[in-house]
């Protein structure tokens, strides 16, 4: 095995994902769910990743990101904005616009030409749109995360709040009315879009929109998000592995 390698790691609010890349390319990458105490579960998440890509833990650089990016040892730490900023413009030079739909929050980045950070809106409060509230949803339609994005439905169900307590409620009501989960999903999924579409036209989006966050996996929600924006998203191989990227990017990931 080769020693070194560039590793980025992004402690995000429900999961921490790592990427280990070298000569531009991701090399390898995993996810763990994210826990309070991360040394343990990153260093054996960054090993087994390391290893698979044929490289030794000596030598190995390490950038962090994300909400939990104190809580490990790293060479460089930089912001989720930078991060996916970074990795957005470098997988795809046209980008424009970044939307990071992550677990806890919807993030948008408005890019220069040259490649530079022009600024950034977050959500309100409100956890519309969010990985945490597509996961209360599937609890309470009793499936699992990953069949909110597969599920295929007829007419989508009208689901009339954004607020996630009184949206769970309308969910297990339409369950009780024999609702099939399919098209509640459906309509789930389009209410999520509209949040995020409001937010980008809000910033009068010109040129390309890259996808990120665990969100951006939801095949449903992205498709709703382009239906409604009339246009193509630019969907990278893995949308989630965004900041991941990014921050190995800062540390050499490029050579």
């Amino acid at each position: 095995m080769a020693s070194g390698g560039c590793v980025g790691v992004d402690l995000g609010a429900l999961w921490t994902k790592a990427v280990v890349m070298g000569g531009g390319k991701v090399l390898a990458s995993g996810a763990v769910r994210s826990t309070m105490k991360p040394e343990k579960p990153v260093g054996e998440l960054v090993g087994r990743l390391l290893s698979e890509a044929g490289l030794l833990a000596d030598g190995a650089v390490v950038a962090a990101t994300g909400v939990g990016r104190k809580h490990i040892a790293s060479k460089a730490q930089l912001t989720d904005l930078m991060a996916f900023s970074k990795a957005a413009i470098f997988l795809h030079p046209a980008a424009r616009l970044v939307a990071d739909l992550g677990g806890q929050g919807v993030r948008l980045m408005e890019m220069e030409p040259d490649g530079t950070m022009a600024g950034f809106t977050t959500n309100d409060k409100c956890s519309t749109g969010t990985g945490c509230f597509l996961d209360i949803m599937a609890a309470a339609l009793g499936v699992e995360p990953a069949y909110m994005g597969t599920a295929v439905a007829g007419e989508p169900a009208v689901i009339n709040t954004s607020c996630t307590v009184f949206a769970e409620s309308e969910v297990v009501t339409l369950v009780a009315k024999k609702r099939p989960k399919e098209e509640i999903i459906a309509g789930l999924n389009e209410m999520v879009a509209k949040k995020v579409v409001a937010m980008i036209n809000a910033v009068s989006a010109r040129g390309d929109i890259v996808m990120g966050g665990g969100v951006a996996m939801n095949a449903g929600v992205v498709k709703a998000i382009e239906r409604e924006l009339k246009r193509k998203l630019v969907m990278p191989p893995q949308p989630n592995m965004l900041g991941a990227i990014g921050a190995a990017l800062t540390v050499g990931g490029r050579s």
